[in-house]
């Protein structure tokens, strides 16, 4: 059986019997790449081909159109980045004749590599080889004074609601609160606009390895909307040659399906921790962050963007 014929009907069991089915994929398809997640960009790149999926386009298109209304009204303008990835919005975004800087928060040199290439003349690049999560890594200055923060499926990496849950797990420093707390600290200066993008699960420290209510959660997210919409574009999207189409088929195998893994990982190991959207909106509130508006950027229910600015008196 195809791999797409095999999770179409993995979709169509009960809930409870697709994790046993899951497995039985992996056996019966091994993985087409070797490829690790986010360690590598360019042409033919698993990155790349994730970057063109329509859940991927629809994000993007979003995050564009509010970032390019931001910078058209702020000349000069400095954006503070948490997660670059292959530099795609920046491509989608900018024009020649922009002017500005953006403050790119990332721990992988071969990001930094990738936004600096699309990347015009008039737009400065300041680095910031580090996590998030680690500000005293940052420099004496911290996070800069910004126009804009975009944060976009970056939190996800980082574990807790805050220092105290992580704490309680036994993982020293700062969780999604006091991360978000930095950003609004950043954007105050310059009554700044911010974004987050994550996916709607709750997948924290909250539920523990092998917990079934975990793996299903893995599963609703990676699995039932993430790969129904690679198995949509698979099956639907006219625009993509041969290469795209293999990517798209091991993102289903390598990413999706092996996110199940995730979930079996011990707490400190994993390398997803989703919330839903009222913790997101609860966590916003709790950081002074007043969201002005939020909704999904794909008919997939997988992520829902946050548009938000500092709340003050």
């Amino acid at each position: 059986m195809a791999l797409e014929d095999a999770v179409r009907r993995l979709l169509e069991l009960p809930r409870g019997e697709q994790p046993a089915e899951v497995e039985r994929i992996r056996r019966a398809h091994p993985a087409p790449s070797a490829e690790a997640w986010n360690t590598r960009f360019g042409p033919g790149s698993l990155y790349e081909a994730w970057a063109r999926t329509t859940v991927m386009e629809g994000l993007y298109h979003a995050n564009a159109a509010w970032l390019r209304d931001l910078l058209d009204d702020r000349p000069g303008w400095r954006v503070l980045e948490v997660g670059g990835g292959d530099g795609t919005l920046w491509a989608r975004t900018l024009r020649p004749d922009d002017r500005g800087e953006i403050w790119l928060v990332d721990p992988l040199p071969e990001v930094h590599a990738r936004v600096a290439a699309h990347l015009p003349a008039g737009v400065r690049l300041v680095p910031l080889e580090t996590g998030i999560e680690h500000p005293d890594r940052l420099g004496p200055r911290g996070l800069p004074a910004a126009d804009a923060v975009i944060v976009s499926l970056a939190l996800h990496h980082v574990p807790g609601a805050d220092a105290v849950e992580r704490d309680r797990h036994g993982l020293p420093g700062a969780g999604k609160a006091e991360v978000l707390v930095a950003l609004r600290s950043a954007l105050l200066p310059r009554d700044g606009e911010g974004v987050l993008n994550e996916a709607d699960v709750f997948c924290d420290l909250a539920l523990p390895a092998g917990d079934p209510i975990l793996v299903d959660r893995i599963l609703d997210s990676y699995v039932r909307r993430a790969g129904l919409s690679l198995l949509h574009d698979l099956g639907r999207r006219t625009d993509a040659d041969d290469d795209l189409r293999a990517g798209w088929r091991a993102l289903l195998r390598r990413w999706c399906l092996d996110q199940v893994d995730a979930a079996r990982a011990p707490l400190a190991d994993r390398d997803v921790y989703e919330l839903d959207v009222p913790r997101w909106l609860a966590l916003l509130d709790a950081a002074g962050l007043e969201v002005t508006e939020h909704a999904f950027t794909d008919r997939y229910g997988l992520f829902h963007r946050y548009r938000f600015r500092p709340r003050t008196g």
